[in-house]
Protein backbone atom coordinates (compact mmCIF):
# COMPACT_ATOMS: atom_id res chain seq x y z
CA UNK A 1 0.00 0.00 0.00
CA UNK A 2 2.79 2.41 0.60
CA UNK A 3 4.41 2.07 -2.99
CA UNK A 4 1.29 2.91 -4.26
CA UNK A 5 1.14 5.57 -1.79
CA UNK A 6 4.45 6.42 -3.36
CA UNK A 7 5.74 8.35 0.02
CA UNK A 8 9.13 6.98 0.29
CA UNK A 9 11.37 7.84 -3.04
CA UNK A 10 13.50 4.11 -2.21
CA UNK A 11 10.99 1.89 -1.96
CA UNK A 12 9.30 3.97 -5.07
CA UNK A 13 12.20 3.42 -7.50
CA UNK A 14 12.66 -0.16 -6.08
CA UNK A 15 8.80 -1.45 -7.05
CA UNK A 16 8.64 0.59 -9.96
CA UNK A 17 12.12 0.43 -11.73
CA UNK A 18 14.44 3.52 -13.08
CA UNK A 19 14.14 5.07 -16.11
CA UNK A 20 16.69 4.02 -18.81
CA UNK A 21 16.98 7.43 -20.83
CA UNK A 22 18.01 8.97 -17.79
CA UNK A 23 21.12 6.63 -18.03
CA UNK A 24 21.90 7.96 -21.39
CA UNK A 25 20.19 4.97 -23.20
CA UNK A 26 18.59 5.38 -26.63
CA UNK A 27 15.80 2.64 -26.69
CA UNK A 28 14.24 3.33 -30.00
CA UNK A 29 18.11 2.68 -31.45
CA UNK A 30 18.29 -0.54 -33.83
CA UNK A 31 21.75 -1.62 -32.28
CA UNK A 32 22.75 -3.73 -29.44
CA UNK A 33 22.39 -1.84 -26.39
CA UNK A 34 25.75 -3.36 -24.46
CA UNK A 35 27.72 -2.24 -26.88
CA UNK A 36 27.16 1.63 -25.70
CA UNK A 37 26.00 1.28 -22.01
CA UNK A 38 29.15 1.33 -19.34
CA UNK A 39 26.85 0.37 -16.58
CA UNK A 40 24.55 2.52 -14.34
CA UNK A 41 27.57 3.84 -12.24
CA UNK A 42 29.54 4.79 -15.26
CA UNK A 43 29.43 8.19 -17.23
CA UNK A 44 31.68 6.79 -20.16
CA UNK A 45 30.01 4.13 -22.56
CA UNK A 46 31.69 0.33 -22.50
CA UNK A 47 35.08 0.05 -23.80
CA UNK A 48 35.11 -2.81 -26.84
CA UNK A 49 38.19 -4.95 -25.39
CA UNK A 50 38.99 -4.41 -22.22
CA UNK A 51 42.74 -4.16 -21.45
CA UNK A 52 44.43 -7.32 -20.12
CA UNK A 53 48.20 -8.98 -20.65
CA UNK A 54 48.62 -12.31 -19.90
CA UNK A 55 51.39 -13.92 -18.16
CA UNK A 56 53.80 -15.55 -20.07
CA UNK A 57 53.20 -18.97 -18.04
CA UNK A 58 49.77 -18.75 -20.32
CA UNK A 59 51.95 -19.38 -23.78
CA UNK A 60 53.81 -22.31 -22.73
CA UNK A 61 52.87 -25.96 -23.59
CA UNK A 62 52.92 -27.94 -21.32
CA UNK A 63 55.24 -30.87 -21.07
CA UNK A 64 54.15 -33.97 -23.11
CA UNK A 65 52.86 -36.67 -21.02
CA UNK A 66 54.66 -39.68 -21.20
CA UNK A 67 53.39 -43.35 -20.48
CA UNK A 68 56.66 -44.17 -18.11
CA UNK A 69 54.57 -41.31 -15.71
CA UNK A 70 51.51 -43.78 -15.40
CA UNK A 71 53.00 -45.61 -13.15
CA UNK A 72 53.53 -43.21 -10.75
CA UNK A 73 49.45 -42.36 -10.67
CA UNK A 74 47.18 -42.95 -8.06
CA UNK A 75 45.14 -45.60 -8.65
CA UNK A 76 41.95 -43.33 -8.98
CA UNK A 77 43.72 -41.41 -11.67
CA UNK A 78 44.03 -44.41 -13.81
CA UNK A 79 40.23 -45.11 -13.29
CA UNK A 80 39.56 -41.84 -14.29
CA UNK A 81 42.37 -41.46 -17.59
CA UNK A 82 40.32 -45.15 -18.39
CA UNK A 83 36.98 -43.49 -17.94
CA UNK A 84 37.48 -40.03 -19.05
CA UNK A 85 39.18 -40.71 -22.59
CA UNK A 86 37.18 -43.28 -24.47
CA UNK A 87 39.24 -44.33 -27.54
CA UNK A 88 42.20 -42.54 -26.66
CA UNK A 89 45.18 -44.20 -26.87
CA UNK A 90 45.80 -43.25 -22.75
CA UNK A 91 42.89 -45.33 -22.32
CA UNK A 92 44.70 -48.64 -23.22
CA UNK A 93 47.90 -47.42 -21.52
CA UNK A 94 45.57 -47.09 -18.22
CA UNK A 95 44.72 -50.11 -18.55
CA UNK A 96 47.51 -51.79 -19.35
CA UNK A 97 48.93 -49.89 -15.99
CA UNK A 98 45.82 -51.38 -14.00
CA UNK A 99 46.49 -54.99 -15.39
CA UNK A 100 50.12 -54.10 -14.13
CA UNK A 101 48.85 -53.32 -10.74
CA UNK A 102 46.90 -56.92 -10.88
CA UNK A 103 43.31 -55.14 -11.84
CA UNK A 104 41.07 -57.45 -14.48
CA UNK A 105 38.50 -55.86 -16.72
CA UNK A 106 35.38 -57.89 -16.70
CA UNK A 107 33.85 -57.68 -20.04
CA UNK A 108 29.93 -58.68 -19.13
CA UNK A 109 29.72 -56.19 -15.76
CA UNK A 110 31.88 -53.58 -17.60
CA UNK A 111 33.44 -53.43 -13.88
CA UNK A 112 37.48 -53.32 -12.81
CA UNK A 113 38.24 -56.05 -10.23
CA UNK A 114 40.65 -57.31 -8.08
CA UNK A 115 41.34 -60.35 -6.22
CA UNK A 116 41.54 -59.06 -2.34
CA UNK A 117 44.72 -59.30 -0.17
CA UNK A 118 45.29 -57.88 3.11
CA UNK A 119 47.24 -55.49 1.81
CA UNK A 120 44.02 -54.11 0.80
CA UNK A 121 42.53 -52.98 3.56
CA UNK A 122 39.88 -55.52 3.38
CA UNK A 123 39.36 -58.03 6.26
CA UNK A 124 40.07 -61.85 5.22
CA UNK A 125 36.93 -63.41 5.47
CA UNK A 126 38.08 -67.56 5.48
CA UNK A 127 34.86 -68.69 4.35
CA UNK A 128 35.46 -67.91 0.87
CA UNK A 129 38.52 -69.08 -1.05
CA UNK A 130 38.66 -66.16 -3.17
CA UNK A 131 37.44 -62.60 -2.46
CA UNK A 132 37.62 -60.27 -5.00
CA UNK A 133 36.98 -56.13 -4.96
CA UNK A 134 35.69 -53.41 -7.35
CA UNK A 135 36.29 -50.20 -8.12
CA UNK A 136 33.10 -48.82 -8.09
CA UNK A 137 32.73 -45.54 -10.59
CA UNK A 138 29.29 -44.50 -8.76
CA UNK A 139 30.94 -43.63 -5.78
CA UNK A 140 34.49 -43.62 -6.73
CA UNK A 141 36.33 -46.07 -4.06
CA UNK A 142 37.44 -49.76 -3.76
CA UNK A 143 34.42 -51.83 -2.16
CA UNK A 144 34.52 -55.72 -1.60
CA UNK A 145 32.71 -58.01 -3.82
CA UNK A 146 29.71 -59.09 -2.13
CA UNK A 147 28.04 -61.30 -5.06
CA UNK A 148 29.63 -65.31 -4.51
CA UNK A 149 27.31 -66.50 -5.95
CA UNK A 150 28.26 -65.24 -9.74
CA UNK A 151 31.57 -66.75 -10.93
CA UNK A 152 33.24 -63.77 -12.40
CA UNK A 153 36.59 -65.44 -12.80
CA UNK A 154 35.55 -66.49 -16.34
CA UNK A 155 34.77 -63.26 -18.23
CA UNK A 156 37.87 -60.97 -17.82
CA UNK A 157 39.65 -59.58 -20.47
CA UNK A 158 43.25 -61.50 -21.06
CA UNK A 159 46.42 -59.77 -20.42
CA UNK A 160 47.15 -59.65 -24.58
CA UNK A 161 43.92 -57.95 -24.99
CA UNK A 162 44.60 -55.33 -22.78
CA UNK A 163 48.60 -54.69 -24.19
CA UNK A 164 49.30 -51.92 -26.38
CA UNK A 165 50.13 -52.97 -29.79
CA UNK A 166 51.68 -51.45 -32.66
CA UNK A 167 50.71 -52.07 -36.23
CA UNK A 168 53.79 -52.69 -38.37
CA UNK A 169 52.87 -51.20 -41.18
Amino acid sequence: LSVIRMTDADRNRLALGSDLTLLGLNLNSNENLYSAFGGPFSDKPAAREPHYQLPMCYYMQPPALKTGHLSKFQLETLFYIFYALPKDVLQAYAAQELYTREWRYHTESKVWFKRATPSDGFPNNNSSPVQFIYFDINTWERRLYSNVNQNIAGGFLSEDDVRVKFSSS
